[in-house]
């Protein structure tokens, strides 16, 4: 396979997906010790909505490409299985992590979790649903297709996109999730490449935030004073 040239809208596109979330994510100067923070919250949710909105705008009127160029594509039952089976190897893969983030005297995404069973579940919800959706297509759907095309390999772009969406992470997960979320990371990019449905994998990233951000919070809920 080999590459073609980016159009000018293309590396707009990549700075937007890739770039900007970094960008936001210094100017907010958010830390984990404050990341369920209501107010902080909500812009951050805003936020990701808005740079996954210009990003859409960028493929659509600029690009003047369809959704389906992003991963957007009909989905087919065995899809929505492979994203249903996603999500339980990847809950698995948290447990099985644990011990090695310990091990390393690093935390764990156990901190996070708890910190979100004193969040309002509303707010939860709107976590799941927002980093379901815009995460997908600002770390996987976009940049792995157009790196894909710009280097003809596949792999070279789940890389880069991987090796982004695990680095936006450690500022408010901490290193030790955010090895966490590296290895379940790996998983949904390995989905994504072999079925190149984005859906599958929001599939996979809504139920496994859903079970992280709204399942476990309720049952530490029930131990908190």
């Amino acid at each position: 396979m080999s590459g073609k040239q980016p159009s000018p809208a293309t590396l707009v596109g990549l700075c937007v997906a890739l770039g900007l979330p970094f960008i936001l994510t210094l100017v907010s100067g958010g830390r984990s010790e404050v990341l369920w923070d209501t107010p902080r919250t909500v812009l951050t949710i805003a936020q990701e909505w808005v740079v996954t909105i210009i990003l859409i705008g960028i493929v659509i009127f600029w690009e003047r490409r369809p959704l389906a160029s992003i991963g957007i594509v009909r989905t087919t039952w065995r899809d929505l299985l492979w994203g249903l089976g996603g999500f339980v190897v990847g809950a698995l893969s948290f447990v099985i992590t644990i011990p090695l983030v310990t091990a390393l005297g690093l935390g764990t995404t156990t901190t996070g979790i708890n910190q979100l069973a004193q969040t309002p579940i509303a707010l939860r919800v709107a976590i799941v649903i927002t980093a379901g959706i815009t995460e997908e297509i600002l770390f996987r759907g976009y940049p792995i297709e157009r790196f894909t095309e710009m280097t003809g390999k596949p792999y070279w772009g789940a890389g880069i996109a991987y090796l982004a969406f695990v680095l936006l992470h450690i500022p408010f997960w901490g290193l030790g999730g955010s090895i966490q979320i590296g290895v379940w990371s790996l998983l949904v990019t390995g989905l994504y490449v072999w079925r190149r449905n984005l859906p599958a994998c929001m599939v996979m990233h809504i139920l496994n935030d859903a079970y992280a951000f709204i399942l476990l919070p309720e049952l530490f809920a029930q131990y908190l004073p």
